[in-house]
Formats: C-alpha cells, sequence, structure tokens
C-alpha cells in the first residue's frame, strides 16, 4: 500500500506588501519604502534609529488566506502583531538595534509563505 504524500496547496503570495517607516504616531501617512512584487520575498531597508515603528499594509492573493506579522531581533522573537482584517494593516513597533519583520501568508490549503523586511538601523549625523 503506498501512501500519498498529499503536500499543502493553496496560494502563498501577497497581492499587496507596503512598508511605511515613521517616527511618532500622529504623523501624516509615510510613504511606502520597497518596491513591491510578489514573487519576491525578501527585501532590504536601512532606517535611521530614530525611526520607531512602520505601518505595513497587507493584501493576500488569496482573499481567504490568514495573514500572520512577528517582528524579530537578533536575539529572536520580539512580537507578534494584530492585522486590522477590514482595512487590512498593522502597525509594527521596531526595536532597537537591526531586526527582521516577517509576513506569512496561510492559505486554506496548509501551504504556508513567508516575506521578509530586513531592516538596518543607521545613525543620522
Amino acid at each position: 500500500m503506498q501512501i500519498d504524500g498529499g503536500g499543502c496547496q493553496g496560494d502563498t503570495t501577497l497581492a499587496a506588501l507596503e512598508f511605511r517607516p515613521f517616527c511618532m504616531p500622529g504623523m501624516e501617512l509615510p510613504e511606502d519604502i520597497i518596491q513591491f512584487e510578489p514573487g519576491v520575498l525578501l527585501y532590504e531597508v536601512e532606517l535611521p534609529v530614530t525611526v520607531t515603528q512602520a505601518m505595513l499594509v497587507l493584501e493576500a492573493s488569496d482573499p481567504t488566506a490568514e495573514l500572520a506579522v512577528q517582528c524579530y531581533d537578533d536575539e529572536g522573537f520580539v512580537e507578534g502583531h494584530q492585522i486590522n482584517e477590514t482595512l487590512g494593516w498593522t502597525v509594527v513597533d521596531l526595536p532597537e538595534g537591526n531586526s527582521r519583520v516577517k509576513v506569512f501568508v496561510r492559505p486554506s490549503g496548509g501551504d504556508e509563505g513567508c516575506y521578509i523586511i530586513r531592516i538596518t538601523r543607521e545613525l543620522v549625523p
């Protein structure tokens, strides 16, 4: 008897991903600083140390897919962030130093995709 491995299925891509860093709440809406392409899974950004938060605007290609946003620093997992399901965005508190923001796309077929934004912090003269 041969057992079918089955395999996971589903569309694990994002239709939209915006990364909008800002220094403090109450500022005007910051601009997106990445040039998103659904097939590109890793983005590199440099931010001044004064940037403390970023707004992520997200939309899965599969409207039934669940999205999860998690932040990591050099020590490991920092925090997960809730996504406003109606508006499709969340605000991430950026830890000091370099970090990574991971966006997980989990369609109902059981597969999982991951987009990573690698953040390098720099001192502003």
